[in-house]
């Protein structure tokens, strides 16, 4: 079972309404507005992303805004923290650790719901449950941040809260490894 992919939001949105950009988070939607890229006009939305007040703009294609999607679900929610904690056996073997924070990296990039819980579960299995590395912990915080926010939004609960969620679920589905 995995969780479905979000697809694009198909309609303008609102100042003020809440998405999900899928590197970022939850987003406010501030204004829409339009710029000239290389002599051509384009519709842009401007977003802030809730938490640390940074601002982005994405393309808006028309109607399709680019990469944005709707708040998780409490349905979609379930699906994803049964997908964090299905059993994750220990690695056979482990790739380097420059191989692996880099596959890591790109992985988290590509904005998917699925890879961002693999990411996870990933860091979680290569480290036995408490990464040792920065570059680890600094990767796992940037994998579970974006969807505690959408979790602690969705469920009305403290961001804190969601954070433990996720990272105790991949941590209790850690298989021990034969002796």
């Amino acid at each position: 079972m995995s969780v479905a992919e979000a697809s694009d939001i198909t309609t303008a949105p609102n100042a003020g309404e809440v998405l999900t950009h899928p590197v970022h988070g939850p987003v406010r939607v501030v204004s829409t507005s339009t710029r000239t890229v290389r002599g051509t006009e384009r519709e842009y939305v401007d977003l802030v992303v809730i938490g640390d007040e940074m601002r982005i703009s994405v393309p808006s294609g028309g109607k399709d805004v680019i990469g944005l999607r709707a708040l998780l679900v409490e349905k979609e929610i379930v699906t994803m923290i049964k997908q964090l904690g299905e059993p994750i056996e220990p690695p056979e073997k482990k790739a380097s650790w420059a191989h692996r924070i880099k596959s890591l990296q790109m992985q988290l990039q590509t904005g998917r719901l699925t890879d961002r819980i693999e990411v996870i579960r990933n860091i979680v299995r290569d480290s036995g449950g408490v990464p040792s590395s920065l570059a680890e912990r600094n990767l796992l915080k940037q994998a579970i941040d974006p969807l505690a926010s959408e979790i602690a939004i969705a469920r009305s609960i403290p961001r804190e809260d969601a954070q433990v969620l996720l990272h105790s679920t991949a941590e209790n589905a850690l298989v021990p490894a034969a002796a």
